[in-house]
């Protein structure tokens, strides 16, 4: 439903766990090869199959990340309070649009199922990016010979027409199949090939549009340490606690993937970066390797999974250990 209305034109979005998003996995191929956009949260909860029902875990990243079959990566944020959950809501959507292709939202049954003390919601007051979407304006005075799947501004991005749009260079055939710029169906070597480049070049664009990654910087820093969602009070306070004991650590909150350069920046400035997640088998630690895979040594992986949320008596002792 959710991605036919994305198709149709209309924002629309849905919510799961973990059973949802592998249910739904040829769908999201689906959308992510007819770039069709669609927004979908998931409220991580413990597996594999039903699992812990009731307990949180980060245990969808990778499965999310590589959802579907074939070579497919999607963008994933990854809110870490109510507050931070609200503001995603709308930037989740407008990524969808501006980048036409699936955006999920990680949150975990922390964050859905217990109480939080939150500071109060701003109501965003940017306008709502629709991205290109074409008019019948711009069809007549199109400059070139328009195509659904032609990359015009050197960004992987297509434009797209919204179905029922008066005007004779509007339609296209919507594929999930194999097809060429003008979304005619192909099985030709050259046109598979240049459509994944072009999906690489939308993906690497995505890298400076998806929200940043946050810093927290200690004098004298001997230790990087990376994190993400809802970990941010166990991080603060363990932060605090290595502070206290004459271990100071720069610490980068993960909002989103795919990461960008800042990552990469802070990855590279020190000699042993601690990667933080509740999961069993360190889940971001494994992305980041093949994202960097120059620096796949120097990162370590501080992983648990026993159902409840991070605690910083276990992070100082593991972080400890792993110096």
């Amino acid at each position: 439903a959710v991605i036919g209305a994305g198709w149709s034109g209309a924002r629309a979005m849905t919510s799961t766990a973990g059973p949802g998003i592998s249910l739904m996995s040829e769908f999201t191929g689906l959308a992510y090869q007819a770039e069709i956009p669609a927004v979908v949260w998931d409220i991580q909860r413990m597996g594999p199959s039903t699992g812990l029902p009731t307990r949180t875990s980060q245990g969808d990243i990778i499965s999310t990340y590589f959802l579907s079959h074939g070579d497919c990566r999607h963008v994933i944020l990854f809110p870490s309070s109510p507050k931070e959950c609200f503001e995603f809501g709308h930037i989740a959507l407008d990524l969808a649009e501006r980048l036409q292709t699936p955006v999920f939202v990680l949150s975990d049954l922390d964050l859905g199922m217990n109480l939080w003390i939150s500071d109060p919601y701003e109501y965003p007051e940017a306008p709502i990016d629709r991205g290109k979407v074409v008019s019948v304006e711009q069809l007549n005075e199109w400059k070139f010979d328009w195509g659904r799947y032609k990359d015009v501004d050197g960004d992987g991005i297509g434009h797209r027409s919204i179905p029922g749009t008066p005007h004779k260079l509007a339609g296209y055939f919507t594929r999930g199949t194999g097809h060429n710029e003008k979304a005619e169906y192909s099985e030709r070597a050259e046109d598979w090939q240049a459509n994944l480049q072009r999906l690489e070049r939308k993906f690497n664009t995505a890298r400076n549009l998806v929200p940043a990654p946050t810093v927290t910087k200690q004098e004298g820093a001997t230790y990087g340490i990376i994190s993400l969602g809802s970990n941010e009070p166990a991080m603060v306070e363990t932060l605090d606690r290595l502070a206290g004991q004459g271990v100071a650590c720069d610490y980068m909150r993960i909002k989103a993937l795919p990461i960008n350069n800042d990552v990469h920046t802070f990855v590279s400035s020190y000699d042993k970066v601690f990667v933080v997640e509740n999961n069993f088998d360190g889940q971001l630690h494994q992305i980041l390797q093949l994202e960097l895979p120059e620096f796949a040594t120097k990162m370590v992986s501080i992983s648990r999974c026993n159902g409840l949320p991070l605690d910083a008596d276990w992070l100082v002792e593991a972080i400890n250990e792993s110096k």
